[in-house]
Parts: C-alpha cells; sequence; structure tokens
C-alpha cells in the first residue's frame, strides 16, 4: 500500500488488478526498435479512502511522450466530437478566450477559432505540436504548469476557458495543472475536463483501456474531492460516448457560479451503482479476469484453423494482443500515417494501411475490431470485407 492518492491526498491505496509488465499502449516500433522496446509494471490500484482508480508507479512523461504516435486529426470521429466539443463551448459559456491543456495538433484550437473564440493550445508532444503550428493552429509545446502562466498571460490575458480533453487523467500529479488553472481563470471562468469515466470502466468492463498513460480514473465523486482541494467544485457533468465513455465536467470556483441539476443526475447514478465504493472495484478485476481468459482462449482455438487480422492500433489493442498473447495475428489496420508502417507493442506484429488491407487476397477469415469503439466506422470503410468481425466488449459478439 501507499499513502498518497491522487484525488483525496490521504489513502491507503492498494493494488486490486495486476497486469504484469507490459509494452506501452502507444509504442509502435521501427524495425530498428524492437530490441530496445522496455516493458514496465501495470498494476491497478484503488484508494481505500475515497475509492480513486489509479496508477501508483507511473512511466517517465518523457519516455511516454518523447515521440508521440497519436495524432487527433487524423480520427474523424474525434475530428468531430471537437467540433461538437467547440460548439458546446461556445452556447454554454460564450467565452472569448480559451486557453486548452494537452491539446495535441490543435484540433479543438482550430475549431474554436472557426467560431470567433481567441484559442491556444499546450502539449508536452513537440512531434505533434510541430504538426499542428504548420497547419496554423497556435500552440506551445511544454507541459501546463505555473511556469507557463505568465506566457500565456501574455498571449490571452485572463482566459474565459481552460479546457483539457481526455488528459488530465494523464498526469501523476494534478496539483499544478489546477493552480495554473486557477492563476488564468477570470474570476467567473470556467475548467472544462473530459475525462475516461470510471462509470464506464466499471458498467463496461473496459480493462483495455487500463494502461501506463491513464493514471487515473475519475469518477465526478472523486473528481469533485481533488477539485475542492484546490478552490473549485463542479457545476456541470455531462456523460458522453468518447473514447467508449467519458463524463464531461465543468467546475468553477468554489460559489462563484449555480451547480447544475446534471451533477445531481450522476451523483445518483454513482451513488446507485457503487462507484464510489472500495469493494465494488475488487469485483471488476474478477469479473475482468474472467472476461479476458474466456475471450483470450476463443481467440487462440480460432487461430489455429482461421486466418485473424485485427482493426485498429490504438492503445486498447495493445492491451489485448499481450495479455491475450494473440502473436498469432496476419496484421493490425489503421489509418494513422504515423503507425502505419511500424510494428505492434510486444508482439511485433505489422500495422498495414486500411489500402493494404483492401488489397489482401485472401482476406482474412475474421478481422478483431480492436478499437471497437468504433465499429460501426470500421465497417462502414470496408464494404468489401465479406468475413467476420469480432468485437471484445462489452461482450465478445461476432458479426
Amino acid at each position: 500500500m501507499t499513502a498518497s492518492c491522487r484525488a483525496c491526498g490521504g489513502g491507503p491505496v492498494r493494488s486490486f488488478f495486476d497486469l504484469g509488465e507490459m509494452p506501452l499502449a502507444g509504442g509502435f516500433l521501427t524495425e530498428a526498435q524492437i530490441p530496445g522496446e522496455q516493458r514496465y509494471p501495470l498494476e491497478i490500484s484503488v484508494c481505500e479512502g475515497c475509492s480513486c482508480v489509479q496508477i501508483t508507479d507511473p512511466v517517465d512523461p518523457e519516455i511516454l511522450f518523447q515521440d508521440y504516435s497519436f495524432k487527433t486529426g487524423t480520427v474523424p470521429g474525434l475530428v468531430r466530437h471537437f467540433v461538437g466539443f467547440a460548439d458546446w463551448l461556445k452556447d454554454t459559456y460564450a467565452p472569448a478566450t480559451v486557453v486548452e491543456f494537452g491539446a495535441n495538433d490543435g484540433t479543438l484550437v482550430a475549431a474554436l477559432e472557426e467560431r470567433g473564440i481567441r484559442a491556444i493550445g499546450v502539449d508536452l508532444a513537440g512531434n505533434i505540436t510541430e504538426m499542428g503550428r504548420a497547419e496554423g493552429r497556435d500552440l506551445i509545446t511544454g507541459a501546463f504548469g505555473p511556469e507557463l502562466v505568465p506566457v500565456l498571460c501574455e498571449k490571452v490575458g485572463e482566459a474565459s476557458i481552460v479546457a483539457g480533453s481526455n488528459v488530465f487523467p494523464h498526469n501523476a500529479h494534478p496539483g499544478p495543472i489546477l493552480e495554473a488553472t486557477d492563476a488564468l481563470l477570470a474570476r467567473d471562468g470556467v475548467l472544462v475536463l473530459e475525462v475516461m469515466y470510471a462509470g464506464d470502466l466499471l458498467e463496461l468492463l473496459q480493462w483495455d483501456t487500463l494502461y501506463h498513460e491513464h493514471l487515473t480514473f475519475y469518477s465526478l465523486g472523486t473528481l469533485r474531492t481533488l477539485l475542492a482541494r484546490f478552490g473549485f467544485e463542479p457545476v456541470e457533468a455531462v456523460r458522453l460516448p468518447m473514447h467508449g465513455g467519458s463524463l464531461r465536467v465543468a467546475a468553477a470556483r468554489t460559489g462563484a457560479r449555480s451547480v447544475g441539476s446534471s451533477v445531481a443526475e450522476v451523483d445518483a447514478y454513482e451513488s446507485a451503482c457503487g462507484l464510489n465504493e472500495v469493494a465494488t472495484w475488487d469485483g471488476f478485476a474478477d469479473d475482468c479476469r474472467r472476461r479476458i481468459a474466456t475471450f483470450g482462449d476463443t481467440m487462440r482455438r480460432l487461430g489455429e484453423t482461421s486466418s485473424i487480422w485485427a482493426y485498429g492500433a490504438a492503445g486498447k489493442a495493445t492491451m489485448w494482443v499481450n495479455v491475450c498473447a494473440m502473436g498469432y495475428l496476419g496484421g493490425v489496420v489503421d489509418a494513422s500515417p504515423l503507425r502505419a508502417g511500424k510494428r505492434m507493442p510486444g508482439t511485433h506484429t505489422p500495422i498495414v494501411s486500411p489500402e493494404e488491407f483492401k488489397a489482401q487476397d485472401p482476406a482474412p477469415d475474421y478481422v478483431f475490431v480492436s478499437a471497437w469503439n468504433y465499429l460501426d466506422a470500421i465497417r462502414g470503410n470496408e464494404p468489401q470485407y465479406e468475413g467476420y468481425w469480432i468485437v471484445p466488449l462489452p461482450q465478445m459478439r461476432i458479426h
């Protein structure tokens, strides 16, 4: 057990789900990089004080993000999401200025600018921010924290909104982010976070999102506890389908804005399903172990007599192919030019473009949809494929 919880600052925090030594979920490899590939412990823990689910032994961010292989603008579903997010921010808060941390290539920054809102983004991944700047987005390469506040204030003055989408839980130390937010925001400003939601993790048994980048799975309850330590409180809470299930939380300085009814609705859901109870997470781990064993055995048997490929070289794919030892896959299809031509972490399965997949003759008998939350879009992009699609979650299905 450790003594310090990322959310409440207390503890104790104990392990409840150990996935062993795993490669980095986004560590896609060139041939030359394969001999130097590293594995890192992946142990999931829960705080016995507030029930926050977290990884307490994080990998150095300089290792995780030094050559990042995820670019938001290459995923059509995410581009649509950020267009909708920009509309929501404009319609809900009519901001003059927005600072986005974890901005990646600036897809949201661009959407906000198109709506007449001054926006600037910050991200650690130098290769990705460079691409975004080449596309005309105002991006700073670096860690969002107090040391960047003077630079950001010079560019935008007070911020109406500070936003972070699917990035806040990547931080082992969220305090500096909240301190910088407090320094940047106007008095009635709003912090808007989109986080992969512990409710969907539990509900859909999404163990495949438990990888090294995702250090914390917040519930509204645990996020409220963290925010309160820095003088903020949730004022809106909206569940989203993004990334298999996320929670959008708008927070203001305590007492600065009225609290919307959406907050009580999410609180009621969390109470009903025991989301903020430690015993719930022990049961989750048991259910996931059974799900992994059944899926892995079924796929291994299929692979003995049939050809199987996978579709979607996402972090989820890294989890499945390694935990279930799927070294028998013929290839993994992915549309991102940052991944196609590389090898999967761990199994070193080749990653190929959709065009290469279409050219396969014969086509594989089965395609495992590792990016299962994009099933409909993937099937729509491959109308020529006449084999079977296999989806692992929320229940294993063959289409």
